[in-house]
Protein backbone atom coordinates (compact mmCIF):
# COMPACT_ATOMS: atom_id res chain seq x y z
CA UNK A 1 0.00 0.00 0.00
CA UNK A 2 1.16 3.79 -0.50
CA UNK A 3 0.20 6.37 1.45
CA UNK A 4 -0.56 4.57 4.69
CA UNK A 5 0.62 7.64 7.41
CA UNK A 6 3.59 7.60 9.44
CA UNK A 7 2.36 6.78 13.04
CA UNK A 8 4.88 8.89 14.13
CA UNK A 9 4.24 12.01 11.90
CA UNK A 10 3.93 15.56 13.40
CA UNK A 11 0.25 15.42 11.87
CA UNK A 12 -0.62 12.22 14.14
CA UNK A 13 0.80 13.90 17.34
CA UNK A 14 -1.04 17.38 16.60
CA UNK A 15 -4.11 15.69 16.31
CA UNK A 16 -3.78 13.63 19.09
CA UNK A 17 -1.23 14.81 21.15
CA UNK A 18 -2.16 12.72 24.29
CA UNK A 19 -1.85 9.66 22.67
CA UNK A 20 1.53 10.75 20.68
CA UNK A 21 3.31 11.57 24.29
CA UNK A 22 2.32 8.48 25.85
CA UNK A 23 5.66 6.83 24.83
CA UNK A 24 8.97 8.50 23.80
CA UNK A 25 10.07 5.40 21.47
CA UNK A 26 9.57 5.12 17.93
CA UNK A 27 5.98 3.47 16.72
CA UNK A 28 6.06 3.61 13.19
CA UNK A 29 8.65 0.63 12.94
CA UNK A 30 7.51 -1.36 16.44
CA UNK A 31 5.02 -4.08 16.00
CA UNK A 32 1.83 -2.32 15.69
CA UNK A 33 -1.67 -4.43 15.31
CA UNK A 34 -5.01 -3.22 14.86
CA UNK A 35 -7.87 -5.62 16.42
CA UNK A 36 -11.37 -6.34 16.36
CA UNK A 37 -13.25 -9.31 17.13
CA UNK A 38 -12.76 -12.29 15.24
CA UNK A 39 -9.70 -10.49 13.33
CA UNK A 40 -6.09 -8.45 13.69
CA UNK A 41 -4.34 -6.63 11.22
CA UNK A 42 -0.99 -5.21 10.59
CA UNK A 43 0.75 -2.79 9.18
CA UNK A 44 4.54 -3.38 8.52
CA UNK A 45 6.94 -0.42 6.75
CA UNK A 46 8.77 -1.27 3.66
CA UNK A 47 11.90 -0.15 2.33
CA UNK A 48 10.73 2.75 -0.08
CA UNK A 49 8.00 4.15 1.48
CA UNK A 50 4.96 1.46 1.24
CA UNK A 51 3.27 -0.07 3.94
CA UNK A 52 2.89 -4.15 4.05
CA UNK A 53 -0.77 -4.24 4.94
CA UNK A 54 -2.70 -7.66 6.03
CA UNK A 55 -5.62 -9.22 8.05
CA UNK A 56 -5.93 -12.48 9.64
CA UNK A 57 -9.21 -13.26 10.64
CA UNK A 58 -11.89 -16.63 12.09
CA UNK A 59 -13.87 -17.13 9.37
CA UNK A 60 -16.77 -18.30 11.65
CA UNK A 61 -16.83 -15.09 13.30
CA UNK A 62 -16.12 -12.37 11.00
CA UNK A 63 -15.35 -12.90 6.84
CA UNK A 64 -14.79 -9.83 4.23
CA UNK A 65 -17.25 -7.42 3.34
CA UNK A 66 -19.16 -8.09 -0.46
CA UNK A 67 -17.60 -6.36 -2.92
CA UNK A 68 -16.30 -6.95 -6.51
CA UNK A 69 -12.57 -7.13 -6.00
CA UNK A 70 -10.40 -8.24 -3.06
CA UNK A 71 -8.85 -4.99 -2.57
CA UNK A 72 -11.77 -3.19 -1.54
CA UNK A 73 -13.04 -5.50 0.60
CA UNK A 74 -9.81 -5.81 2.66
CA UNK A 75 -9.97 -1.92 2.39
CA UNK A 76 -14.01 -2.04 3.91
CA UNK A 77 -13.17 -4.22 6.48
CA UNK A 78 -9.96 -2.28 7.57
CA UNK A 79 -12.12 1.12 8.12
CA UNK A 80 -14.43 -0.35 10.57
CA UNK A 81 -11.41 0.16 13.09
CA UNK A 82 -10.96 4.23 14.01
CA UNK A 83 -7.10 3.67 13.91
CA UNK A 84 -7.35 2.33 10.11
CA UNK A 85 -9.39 5.28 9.13
CA UNK A 86 -6.78 7.39 10.38
CA UNK A 87 -3.43 5.82 8.80
CA UNK A 88 -5.30 4.80 5.56
CA UNK A 89 -7.15 7.84 4.79
CA UNK A 90 -5.57 8.40 1.57
CA UNK A 91 -3.53 5.21 1.26
CA UNK A 92 -4.06 2.85 -2.46
CA UNK A 93 -3.05 -0.36 -3.12
CA UNK A 94 -0.84 -1.79 -5.48
CA UNK A 95 -2.64 -3.41 -8.10
CA UNK A 96 -1.50 -6.84 -8.47
CA UNK A 97 -0.31 -6.93 -5.08
CA UNK A 98 -3.16 -8.59 -2.86
CA UNK A 99 -3.40 -11.94 -2.19
CA UNK A 100 -6.11 -14.09 0.14
CA UNK A 101 -5.01 -17.43 1.75
CA UNK A 102 -7.53 -20.00 3.84
CA UNK A 103 -6.79 -22.29 6.27
CA UNK A 104 -3.37 -20.82 7.65
CA UNK A 105 -2.81 -23.51 10.14
CA UNK A 106 -1.45 -26.64 8.98
CA UNK A 107 1.09 -29.48 9.72
CA UNK A 108 3.03 -32.17 8.51
CA UNK A 109 2.05 -36.00 9.03
CA UNK A 110 5.82 -36.35 9.14
CA UNK A 111 8.58 -34.28 10.31
CA UNK A 112 11.51 -36.44 9.69
CA UNK A 113 11.73 -40.21 7.91
CA UNK A 114 14.48 -41.85 5.97
CA UNK A 115 17.10 -39.33 4.43
CA UNK A 116 15.15 -36.14 4.56
CA UNK A 117 13.87 -33.80 7.62
CA UNK A 118 11.22 -30.70 7.23
CA UNK A 119 12.64 -27.26 8.79
CA UNK A 120 10.40 -23.75 9.29
CA UNK A 121 7.32 -23.98 7.12
CA UNK A 122 7.71 -26.59 5.19
CA UNK A 123 7.03 -28.99 8.76
CA UNK A 124 4.19 -26.82 9.73
CA UNK A 125 2.71 -23.34 10.27
CA UNK A 126 0.67 -22.15 13.29
CA UNK A 127 -0.39 -18.21 13.03
CA UNK A 128 1.31 -15.34 12.46
CA UNK A 129 -0.01 -13.67 15.95
CA UNK A 130 2.81 -13.56 18.38
CA UNK A 131 5.12 -14.16 14.96
CA UNK A 132 5.82 -17.73 16.08
CA UNK A 133 7.99 -18.29 12.71
CA UNK A 134 11.66 -17.59 14.03
CA UNK A 135 10.96 -19.57 17.26
CA UNK A 136 9.72 -22.20 14.67
CA UNK A 137 12.82 -22.70 12.69
CA UNK A 138 14.98 -22.33 15.47
CA UNK A 139 13.53 -25.53 16.71
CA UNK A 140 12.95 -27.61 13.69
CA UNK A 141 16.66 -26.25 12.08
CA UNK A 142 18.46 -26.79 15.55
CA UNK A 143 16.80 -30.56 15.96
CA UNK A 144 17.28 -31.02 11.67
CA UNK A 145 21.24 -30.92 12.36
CA UNK A 146 21.35 -32.73 15.29
CA UNK A 147 19.22 -35.68 13.78
CA UNK A 148 21.71 -35.05 10.24
CA UNK A 149 24.78 -35.22 12.79
CA UNK A 150 23.56 -37.95 14.33
CA UNK A 151 23.50 -40.12 11.01
CA UNK A 152 26.94 -38.92 10.30
CA UNK A 153 28.27 -40.48 13.33
CA UNK A 154 26.29 -43.66 12.76
CA UNK A 155 24.02 -43.20 15.49
CA UNK A 156 20.55 -45.52 15.00
CA UNK A 157 18.30 -43.48 12.36
CA UNK A 158 14.97 -45.71 13.00
CA UNK A 159 14.90 -44.63 16.99
CA UNK A 160 15.53 -41.21 16.85
CA UNK A 161 13.92 -40.38 14.05
CA UNK A 162 10.91 -41.51 15.92
CA UNK A 163 11.78 -39.50 18.55
CA UNK A 164 11.83 -36.55 16.30
CA UNK A 165 8.69 -37.07 14.74
CA UNK A 166 6.57 -37.12 18.62
CA UNK A 167 8.35 -34.43 19.93
CA UNK A 168 7.62 -31.98 17.18
CA UNK A 169 3.72 -33.56 16.90
CA UNK A 170 3.66 -33.22 20.55
CA UNK A 171 4.66 -29.44 20.18
CA UNK A 172 2.34 -28.54 17.36
CA UNK A 173 -0.49 -30.03 18.90
CA UNK A 174 -0.04 -28.00 22.57
CA UNK A 175 1.51 -25.00 20.89
CA UNK A 176 -1.85 -24.99 18.95
CA UNK A 177 -4.25 -25.83 21.92
CA UNK A 178 -2.32 -23.62 24.43
CA UNK A 179 -2.22 -20.27 22.19
CA UNK A 180 -4.49 -19.82 19.64
CA UNK A 181 -7.53 -22.70 19.70
CA UNK A 182 -10.74 -20.00 19.19
CA UNK A 183 -8.37 -17.36 20.40
CA UNK A 184 -10.14 -14.81 18.47
CA UNK A 185 -13.23 -14.88 20.03
CA UNK A 186 -11.83 -12.82 22.52
CA UNK A 187 -9.27 -11.14 20.32
CA UNK A 188 -10.48 -7.44 20.16
CA UNK A 189 -11.98 -7.06 24.20
CA UNK A 190 -9.09 -5.06 26.11
CA UNK A 191 -9.83 -6.74 28.70
CA UNK A 192 -9.49 -10.27 28.08
CA UNK A 193 -6.74 -9.89 25.08
CA UNK A 194 -4.70 -7.85 27.99
CA UNK A 195 -5.28 -10.96 30.46
CA UNK A 196 -4.20 -13.21 27.63
CA UNK A 197 -1.17 -11.00 26.64
CA UNK A 198 0.31 -10.66 29.81
CA UNK A 199 -0.05 -14.84 30.68
CA UNK A 200 0.83 -15.55 27.00
CA UNK A 201 4.16 -13.44 26.67
CA UNK A 202 5.42 -14.12 30.39
CA UNK A 203 4.94 -17.81 30.20
CA UNK A 204 6.96 -17.73 26.74
CA UNK A 205 10.09 -16.10 28.74
CA UNK A 206 9.26 -19.00 31.05
CA UNK A 207 9.35 -21.66 29.01
CA UNK A 208 10.83 -20.78 25.60
CA UNK A 209 13.00 -17.90 26.14
CA UNK A 210 14.85 -19.38 29.39
CA UNK A 211 15.72 -22.71 28.26
CA UNK A 212 18.32 -21.21 25.82
CA UNK A 213 19.81 -18.45 27.85
CA UNK A 214 20.43 -21.24 31.12
CA UNK A 215 21.44 -24.47 28.59
CA UNK A 216 22.94 -22.96 25.44
CA UNK A 217 21.99 -23.68 21.80
CA UNK A 218 21.37 -27.66 22.39
CA UNK A 219 17.68 -26.35 24.03
CA UNK A 220 16.33 -25.55 21.07
CA UNK A 221 16.92 -29.41 19.75
CA UNK A 222 13.85 -29.85 21.53
CA UNK A 223 10.98 -28.02 20.54
CA UNK A 224 8.82 -26.59 23.28
CA UNK A 225 6.00 -28.22 24.60
CA UNK A 226 7.19 -31.41 24.07
CA UNK A 227 9.08 -32.71 27.03
CA UNK A 228 7.16 -34.31 29.75
CA UNK A 229 8.03 -31.36 32.07
CA UNK A 230 6.05 -28.71 30.07
CA UNK A 231 2.94 -30.65 29.75
CA UNK A 232 1.17 -28.78 33.16
CA UNK A 233 2.29 -25.89 31.61
CA UNK A 234 0.77 -26.73 28.20
CA UNK A 235 -1.94 -27.41 30.03
CA UNK A 236 -2.86 -24.48 31.99
CA UNK A 237 -2.46 -22.30 28.73
CA UNK A 238 -4.82 -24.41 27.39
CA UNK A 239 -7.33 -23.96 29.98
CA UNK A 240 -6.94 -20.07 30.52
CA UNK A 241 -6.98 -20.02 26.52
CA UNK A 242 -10.30 -22.17 26.05
CA UNK A 243 -11.65 -20.01 29.02
CA UNK A 244 -10.99 -16.90 28.12
CA UNK A 245 -12.53 -17.75 24.53
CA UNK A 246 -15.78 -19.20 26.87
CA UNK A 247 -16.09 -15.88 28.72
CA UNK A 248 -15.81 -14.09 25.53
CA UNK A 249 -18.92 -15.66 23.73
CA UNK A 250 -21.13 -15.49 26.79
CA UNK A 251 -19.76 -11.30 26.37
CA UNK A 252 -21.25 -11.36 22.79
CA UNK A 253 -23.99 -13.18 23.90
CA UNK A 254 -25.40 -10.69 26.43
CA UNK A 255 -23.89 -8.40 24.51
CA UNK A 256 -21.27 -6.77 26.76
CA UNK A 257 -18.09 -8.08 24.49
CA UNK A 258 -15.62 -5.18 24.49
CA UNK A 259 -18.02 -2.84 26.64
CA UNK A 260 -15.14 -1.38 28.63
CA UNK A 261 -12.81 -1.00 25.45
CA UNK A 262 -12.96 2.85 24.73
CA UNK A 263 -9.85 4.83 25.87
CA UNK A 264 -8.46 2.05 27.88
CA UNK A 265 -4.48 1.76 27.66
CA UNK A 266 -2.42 -0.55 29.47
CA UNK A 267 1.25 0.64 29.40
CA UNK A 268 2.93 -2.53 29.38
CA UNK A 269 7.02 -3.12 30.81
CA UNK A 270 8.38 -5.87 28.93
CA UNK A 271 9.27 -9.29 30.86
CA UNK A 272 12.71 -9.93 32.05
CA UNK A 273 14.74 -12.99 32.85
CA UNK A 274 15.69 -12.20 36.53
CA UNK A 275 13.59 -12.84 39.87
CA UNK A 276 10.93 -10.81 38.87
CA UNK A 277 9.87 -13.27 35.96
CA UNK A 278 7.71 -15.46 38.41
CA UNK A 279 5.84 -12.86 40.57
CA UNK A 280 4.58 -10.90 37.28
CA UNK A 281 3.38 -14.61 36.00
CA UNK A 282 1.40 -15.12 39.68
CA UNK A 283 -0.11 -11.25 38.90
CA UNK A 284 -1.52 -11.99 36.45
CA UNK A 285 -2.49 -15.90 37.51
CA UNK A 286 -4.04 -14.13 40.27
CA UNK A 287 -5.76 -11.51 37.60
CA UNK A 288 -7.44 -14.80 35.74
CA UNK A 289 -8.64 -16.35 38.90
CA UNK A 290 -10.48 -13.22 39.90
CA UNK A 291 -11.91 -12.59 36.47
CA UNK A 292 -13.37 -16.35 36.64
CA UNK A 293 -14.66 -15.68 40.08
CA UNK A 294 -16.56 -12.13 39.14
CA UNK A 295 -17.76 -13.76 35.31
CA UNK A 296 -16.49 -17.13 34.71
CA UNK A 297 -18.51 -18.91 36.52
CA UNK A 298 -20.89 -18.32 33.93
CA UNK A 299 -19.81 -20.75 31.61
CA UNK A 300 -18.78 -23.19 34.09
CA UNK A 301 -21.36 -25.80 33.49
CA UNK A 302 -22.06 -24.48 30.12
CA UNK A 303 -20.39 -26.54 26.64
CA UNK A 304 -18.57 -24.32 24.44
CA UNK A 305 -20.91 -23.38 21.69
CA UNK A 306 -18.45 -23.06 18.29
CA UNK A 307 -19.63 -22.65 15.02
CA UNK A 308 -17.19 -25.46 12.93
CA UNK A 309 -14.42 -27.18 14.19
CA UNK A 310 -11.23 -25.30 14.47
CA UNK A 311 -8.53 -28.38 14.50
CA UNK A 312 -5.70 -26.83 12.11
CA UNK A 313 -6.11 -28.97 8.42
CA UNK A 314 -3.51 -30.91 7.84
CA UNK A 315 -3.18 -29.97 4.18
CA UNK A 316 -0.90 -27.30 2.69
CA UNK A 317 -3.09 -23.43 2.88
CA UNK A 318 -4.44 -22.83 -1.05
CA UNK A 319 -4.19 -19.08 -2.19
CA UNK A 320 -8.17 -18.77 -3.39
CA UNK A 321 -9.62 -15.43 -3.58
CA UNK A 322 -13.16 -16.64 -3.03
CA UNK A 323 -13.68 -19.36 -0.66
CA UNK A 324 -16.74 -21.03 2.14
CA UNK A 325 -16.28 -20.22 5.35
CA UNK A 326 -13.30 -21.74 7.13
CA UNK A 327 -11.56 -21.41 10.80
CA UNK A 328 -8.81 -18.85 9.53
CA UNK A 329 -7.86 -16.69 6.39
CA UNK A 330 -5.63 -14.10 5.71
CA UNK A 331 -5.77 -11.39 2.82
CA UNK A 332 -2.67 -9.28 2.31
Amino acid sequence: WSGVKNWDSRELAQKFPAWASRTKAIRYTATNHLVGRGWWAWMIPLKGGDTSVGIVFDQRLVDLPEGERLAGRLRAMLMAHPAARELMADATWHAGDVHFRRNLAYRSKHYAGDGFVLVGDAAAFIDPFYSPGMDWISYTASAAAALIDGSVRGKPKAARIARHNEHFATSYERWFDAVYRDKYDYMGDHELMTLAFRLDLGLYYLGVVTPPFKHGPAALETPSFSAPASAPFAGFMALYNRRLAAIARARHARGVWGASNDRRYYGFRSYELTWTLGPRILVAVGAYLRLELREGWRTWFSRPKVAAPSTPSVASPSPVPSVPPAPAAQAV
